[in-house]
């Protein structure tokens, strides 16, 4: 897997302190990053691992989200498109880092290409909103990160967790098990995960197919080495 040949200095990627975000700003030879202080339940946590990992990282606080957040997936209606106008302040050519086994109804590459025609049609500018990743899975990602040189130790120092606790990783919720798959498929089992009936749930819906053929089995192997 190659880099993305693309020119940093007209680029923003969003930067939320997470596995494909980090990974991205390696990826793409470090562009500028921002991070949009959404004042949700888990942004001050946020905020103190981006500020670590990319110091160099403009922290915006523009937009309230905290009333909109839904369930324990931490959805919030259209905020990749909120998240999209905001960085256009920027730049031109705006990274979110979505995935292929991503399964956000606003963040695929059909909408983002949505997102560039809206935005450019409506400024008289290109913008393109786009991922480097649609060609790859959580699993690929991180095994990309690792054969370029990166290590393990960066990987868990990222957050994606969408729990109240203070902690990086709460070992609970879905955010944390995602992670925990794609740590484990690429070798890294420091990361414990307690919750059992969300295990139980992703293993059913691995089952039935729910998610991409590539996601589905890395779920299935890892409950299975776990030994659900």
């Amino acid at each position: 897997m190659g880099r993305c040949a693309l020119d940093p200095p007209g680029m923003i990627l969003l930067f939320s302190g997470g596995i494909d975000s980090y990974v991205a700003w390696h990826y793409l030879y470090n562009p500028q990053t921002v991070y949009f202080d959404l004042n949700t339940p888990y942004s001050e946590k946020e905020k103190r691992v981006v500020k670590k990992l990319i110091p160099s990282t403009i922290i915006e606080s523009v937009i309230d989200f905290s009333t909109r957040q839904k369930g324990d997936h931490a959805f919030v209606p259209y905020r990749n498109l909120h998240l999209a106008l905001l960085a256009n302040e920027y730049a031109d050519h705006i990274v979110i880092a979505g995935l292929k086994d991503d399964m956000v109804n606003d963040k695929n590459q059909t909408v983002f290409r949505q997102f560039s025609y809206l935005m450019s049609d409506m400024t008289k500018r290109k913008i393109i909103v786009m991922s480097p990743f649609w060609h790859m899975t959580k699993e690929q990602v991180v095994g990309w990160f690792l054969e370029n040189g990166g290590t393990k130790e960066q990987l868990l120092s990222t957050i994606s967790c969408y729990t109240k606790t203070k902690k990086k990783y709460c070992g609970k919720c879905p955010a944390c098990f995602r992670k925990w798959c794609a740590l484990r498929a690429n070798g890294i089992d420091d990361l414990p995960f307690h919750n059992i009936p969300l295990m139980l749930e992703y293993k059913d819906k691995a089952e039935k197919g729910v998610y991409i053929p590539e996601r589905n089995k890395t779920i299935l192997k890892e409950l299975k080495r776990y030994g659900i």
